[in-house]
Order: C-alpha cells, then structure tokens, then sequence
C-alpha cells in the first residue's frame, strides 16, 4: 500500500485527514490520523467501505468507534504501538516539510518586497554610483535567494527520503499484523477483513463462496506426547499444505489455536467439497518427522467443515455452519470431510 509519492500529495491528503477528523468529532492523534490519512489515499478498500458504512448510521463517530476500526485494521497491543510510533515520525516529517514550505514563502514575499523597493529607488536615483550600489544590493539579495532556495531543496529531498522509509515501515507492520507468526499464513484478524469483502463481492456479483473450517486431529494428544516444538511444526504443515492446495483468490487463515479456515470465491458448494478431500489427502500423504533424530512420528489428519455463504446473512452463521459440518466430520471418525448439506437432522442437532 503506497502512501506517499509527493510533498504535494502529501500535504493534500494530510488537510483532507484533519478535516474529516473534526468533522466526525474524533481528537486527530496518531492512531486517528494514520486512520483517517489513509482512508484519504483510498487505497486500502476494506478500510473505506468499513468507515462509509459506519458514517451511514450516524455523521459522527466516537472514539471508541474509531478505536475499534484502527483496532480491525491496523492491529494493536505491539503492532499498533509499533504503528503509532512510525505514525508520530510520519507526522513529523510532514510538519517538518510544511515548514520548509513556509519558509520558503516568507522568503519569496521578502525578495519580492526587496526588488520593489530596488525598483522605486531606481526611477529616484541619477547618479552612476547609487546605480552600482542599487544593483549590488539587488545581486546580494538574489545570491541569497539562491542559497535559501538550494538549502530548502536540500531539506526537502531528506525528508522525502526519510518518508519513503516511514512508508515501508508502514507497510512492514501492517503485513505482520495480517499473517500468522507461527505458520506464515493469513491470521485471523486478516481472515475476518477478507471474509466481509469477498462475501460483500459475491453478494454484488452474484457468485457462490464456501467456506471451509478443518481442524487437526487429536492435537492435544499429538502436542503431549511430542512437545510443543513439535505441534508448532505440525500447525506449520498444515498451514504450507493449505496454501499448496489452493490457488487465485482462495485464502488459507489460521483461525485459532489448531482450527484453520479456507474462503472460497467463486466456488460451488460441491466443488468446495472435493477441494476439501483433496486437502485430508494431501496432509495425510505427509510425514511429520522429528528434526533432531530423524525419527518419522507417522501422519497428521484433519477433518473439514464445508458451508455455502448465503447473501445476507451474518458472518457469524456462515461460520457456524461450518464448523457444524465440521463437528459432524469429527463425529463420523475424523479425517474427512462433511459438507453442511449431506448433514442427518441428527447430527444438525448435534452440532446445535
């Protein structure tokens, strides 16, 4: 996500930042201004249509508000310290910039002030020698603008530098703040972002979109008998393998502790099916072996939910059908699969 590519643009989306901020009624400190500046620069998508659709319900927002879409967006605890310390410099840059702006201006208004007092002695003055001492005076004025102008340049290329490194600062954190730790994939705060903008594009193009939920198999058992060195490794073989069986828009998330997620544009609720077999497959085709004896500790296995999304309802039913459908799946022996419309009113009341 680029922020800046000029002094210009920079200022523009900086004005535009502080006044929607006292527009909405928000205090224009670092959170608030990395927020509403980027919402500015329209290139964050997810972050607008989250804002536009909060102005809709009221034309102010409070802070709390404010805080909880920072919070979704940007991170917080560490990521979000992180990011308002790189949004303190940022701003300081930007005053930094304004001033050299300023500065600038003052000392065009006081050339041009000089050369019109230089102009109306000039028309007052005959002799040769005031003319040499009017036009010395004019030279030393320009060689002076000329400095100013060359030292002004000079700042304001440091400082572009200076925000050119903020900008990958920025983009550093907010990466980390989407993907995993552990297993290098989407975490799951970038998969609720992702699953209200893919299910909000299926719904205005009237495509289908599963979503899976897969569990890993007896973890607790696995994690007590090997350690927790080995658990992460296998919650990093099925994150690898996740990804390795799915392509384009498809998006591979770690849920929550050994529950991952897969969303599914554009898919069919059978297609969506056999994908998930194809994933029990491939992850049960692998070994897990202990790195420092060599020693193979067999297979991992994981069992997988499937659910259609239906346009309109909440997130939190397309969620919980799934992991119906994955309850179910555990029900019948694990390491399989069970799609949400091949569930027996039994184990539909099962799941709850």
């Amino acid at each position: 996500m680029e922020f800046f590519e000029s002094a210009e643009q920079t200022k523009a989306f900086a004005e535009q930042a502080m006044t929607l901020m006292a527009k909405v009624g928000v205090a224009p400190n670092p959170k608030n201004y990395t927020l509403w500046y980027t919402y500015c620069t329209k290139q964050y998508r997810a972050l607008n249509e989250r804002i536009d659709a909060a102005l809709k319900l009221t034309p102010t927002l409070t802070e709390n508000q404010t805080a909880e879409i920072y919070a979704e967006f940007f991170g917080t605890d560490e990521v979000g310290e992180a990011l308002s310390a790189t949004s303190k410099k940022i701003q300081e840059s930007l005053g930094a910039i304004l001033d050299y702006v300023g500065q600038s201006g003052e000392e065009t208004s006081q050339y041009g002030e000089v050369l019109r007092e230089f102009s109306g002695r000039l028309t007052a003055e005959s002799s040769v020698e005031a003319l040499r001492e009017l036009v010395g005076g004019v030279l030393r004025e320009t060689q002076r603008m000329e400095a100013q102008s060359r030292a002004l340049e000079t700042r304001l290329s440091e400082s572009t530098r200076e925000i050119a490194t903020l900008r990958e600062t920025v983009e550093t954190i907010r990466q980390e703040s989407l993907t995993d730790a552990l297993t290098g994939i989407a975490n799951r705060k970038s998969f609720d972002t992702a699953l209200r903008q893919t299910t909000r594009e299926a719904a205005e193009e009237r495509e289908p979109l599963c979503l899976l939920m897969a569990d890993i198999d007896h973890f607790k058992r696995f994690n007590d008998s090997f350690g927790h060195q080995l658990g992460d490794q296998v919650l990093r073989l099925v994150g690898r393998t996740l990804v390795e069986c799915i392509k384009g828009r498809d998006l591979a998330a770690r849920y929550g502790g050994e529950e991952f997620a897969v969303i599914l544009p554009n898919t069919q609720l059978g297609d969506a099916a056999t994908l998930a077999a194809n994933i029990c497959k491939a992850l049960a085709s692998k070994k897990v072996i202990k790195r420092s004896t060599g020693e193979e500790l067999g297979t991992v296995t994981v069992s997988i939910g499937v659910a259609l999304y239906r346009p309109g309802e909440p997130l939190g039913e397309l969620v919980r059908r799934a992991d119906s459908a994955l309850y179910a799946a555990k029900e019948r022996g694990r390491n399989q699969v069970a799609a949400e419309n091949e569930l027996t009113p039994a184990e539909r009341r099962l799941a709850g």
